[in-house]
C-alpha cells in the first residue's frame, strides 16, 4: 500500500474529499489505486502542504530582512559539539536526563557511603531505569523494578528522589542510591507522558493518555516520605501531550503559579489557575489565521530558563516539525521557525532551552539535533552520530559547562561538551 505522504495518495484524498467523483475515477484508473489505498488520515493534505509552503517563505523573507542580532541575544559561542559514547550496550532509549544526585562512592561495596556527584539519568525500553556517572561513564545501577513497563518520563526533585511516570501509568517517587519506591500513584490508566514540576517544587502535574491531567500539592516533611495531594483533574476530549507551568507577577508582588496544557488535534495552548480550583482562565492559538485544513498540537513545551516568561513550543506538524516562540500569558508569536527537522504522525517531538537563552534543541527523525538560535529562528548547528529517531534529549549546565545528551532509537547514548574530553 502506499504510504500516506505519496503524492498520488494526496491528490487522490483531495478529489474524493471534495466530492471530485468523474475525476477521482479517473485518476484512479489511470494509476491503478483502489479506494482502500486512500486513507482517512488527513495530518498531511494538499492545503497543509501549501500552508506550510507559505509559511517557509514567509519565515525566510523574514530572516532575510531581520537586523543582526545583539552578541547577548545571538547563538552563543561556544557550544557543544565535541562527542562521547556511553559504552554500555542498551535497549531504545526513552529519555535522558543528568543531575545531582547522591549514590554510593563505591559500586563493588555495598556498605561505602554516598556522595553527591553529577550522574546520567537513562531510561529504556526494556523498562530499566540506569545511573551512570557523568564523567567516567561508569554504571553506577541498574534498576527493573520501579515501574512494571517502560518509563517515558523522569524529573529529579533533589539529590535523593526522582519521579518517574510509565507506561503503567504509575507515577512513582524512589531513592537513586537504593531503589526504595517511597511514593506510588495509580491516578491514570494508560500511559503518563508527561510530569511538570513547579520551580518551588509546589505543585506536580501528570498527562497521560487516558485523556487527563492530573494536578497535586507537593510537601516534603522533614522525615518520612513525600506527600502528594490531588487538588484536582482534567478531562479533555483528546489526548494531552504537553504540561508546563508558568509564573506571573500580580499587582501584589507576588507570584502566582499557573499550568498551561497542549492536546492532540488542537492548535490551542490551554491556561490552568491552580487555586482556588483548577480552572481554565485562558486559551491561546497558535495557528492564528484558524485555517482549518492546518491540524497541529504543541508536542513540548519549555520555558526559557533565565527569564522564565517565554515559551517555547515544538509542534507535531508535517513533514517537518516548526518552533514557536511566546510570551507565556500571551498569544502574540515571536516567532514561527522551520527547524528542518522531519518528522510523521507518530513521532516525539522534543526541544530543550540552552543554559543561557541563545537558543533550543529539537530531535528529528532523521538522528539530527539541530540548533535553533531563538533571535533570528535559524538553524545555526546540527550534532550529528544517531541512526533514525531520537527521543531522548538534555541540556543544561554541569560544574559550569554547558552538556547536551541524547539518546535514540539506536540504542546509544551521546554526550556533547564544548571541550574534547
Amino acid at each position: 500500500m502506499p504510504s500516506r505522504d505519496n503524492i498520488h495518495v494526496i491528490v487522490a484524498r483531495y478529489l474524493r474529499d471534495n466530492a471530485y467523483d468523474a475525476t477521482l475515477e479517473a485518476f484512479k484508473g489511470e494509476l491503478g489505486i483502489e479506494d482502500d489505498m486512500i486513507p482517512s488520515d488527513h495530518s498531511m493534505t494538499l492545503e497543509s502542504i501549501i500552508e506550510q509552503k507559505r509559511l517557509y517563505d514567509l519565515a525566510m523573507g523574514i530572516q532575510e530582512m531581520e537586523i543582526k542580532p545583539e552578541p547577548k541575544d545571538a547563538w552563543a559561542i561556544p557550544a557543544p559539539n565535541f562527542k562521547s559514547l556511553l559504552p554500555e550496550q542498551m535497549a531504545n532509549i526513552l529519555f535522558v536526563k543528568v543531575a545531582n544526585l547522591s549514590m554510593p562512592t563505591s559500586i563493588d561495596d555495598p556498605a561505602a557511603g554516598n556522595s553527591v556527584r553529577p550522574c546520567i539519568l537513562v531510561t529504556e525500553a526494556d523498562r530499566s531505569l540506569r545511573i551512570f556517572d557523568f564523567y567516567t561513564f561508569d554504571l553506577l545501577k541498574v534498576y527493573l523494578h520501579i515501574h512494571s513497563s517502560p518509563i517515558l518520563m523522569l524529573e529529579v526533585l533533589d539529590e535523593s528522589n526522582i519521579m518517574t511516570g510509565g507506561m503503567d501509568g504509575r507515577l512513582v517517587i524512589s531513592t537513586p542510591s537504593t531503589g526504595e519506591v517511597t511514593v506510588e500513584l495509580k491516578d491514570h490508566f494508560k500511559y503518563l507522558v508527561k510530569i511538570a514540576i513547579s520551580k518551588d517544587h509546589k505543585y506536580v502535574a501528570t498527562a497521560g493518555y487516558d485523556k487527563k491531567v492530573h494536578v497535586y500539592s507537593l510537601e516534603k516533611p522533614e522525615s518520612g516520605p513525600i506527600v502528594l495531594s490531588k487538588i484536582g483533574t482534567l478531562t479533555f476530549p483528546t489526548n494531552p501531550e504537553a504540561a508546563i507551568f508558568v509564573y506571573a507577577d500580580g499587582e501584589d508582588g507576588a507570584t502566582t503559579t499557573k499550568l498551561v496544557v497542549s492536546r492532540r488535534d488542537s492548535t490551542f495552548l490551554y491556561y490552568y489557575k491552580l487555586q482556588p480550583n483548577l480552572v481554565e482562565f485562558a486559551r491561546h492559538n497558535l495557528n492564528p489565521e484558524s485555517n482549518s485544513w492546518v491540524s497541529f498540537c504543541a508536542m513540548d513545551l519549555v520555558l526559557d530558563p533565565t527569564e522564565h516568561k517565554y515559551l517555547g513550543a515544538v509542534t507535531s506538524t508535517v513533514p517537518h516539525m516548526r518552533f514557536m516562540l511566546l510570551e507565556s500569558g500571551n498569544d502574540t508569536i515571536l516567532k514561527n521557525a522551520f527547524t528542518r527537522a522531519p518528522q510523521d504522525a507518530y513521532s516525539t517531538s522534543r526541544v530543550t532551552w540552552r543554559p543561557q537563552g541563545s537558543g533550543i534543541w529539537c530531535n528529528g527523525d532523521d538522528g539530527l539535533i539541530r540548533g535553533i538560535e531563538v533571535s533570528t529562528g535559524a538553524v545555526t548547528a546540527e550534532l550529528r552520530h544517531h541512526e533514525g529517531k531520537v527521543k531522548a534529549l538534555y541540556s543544561g549546565m554541569v560544574d559550569g559547562k554547558e552538556v547536551v545528551v541524547t539518546g535514540g532509537f539506536d540504542k546509544t547514548i551521546a554526550v556533547w561538551e564544548i571541550d574534547q574530553r
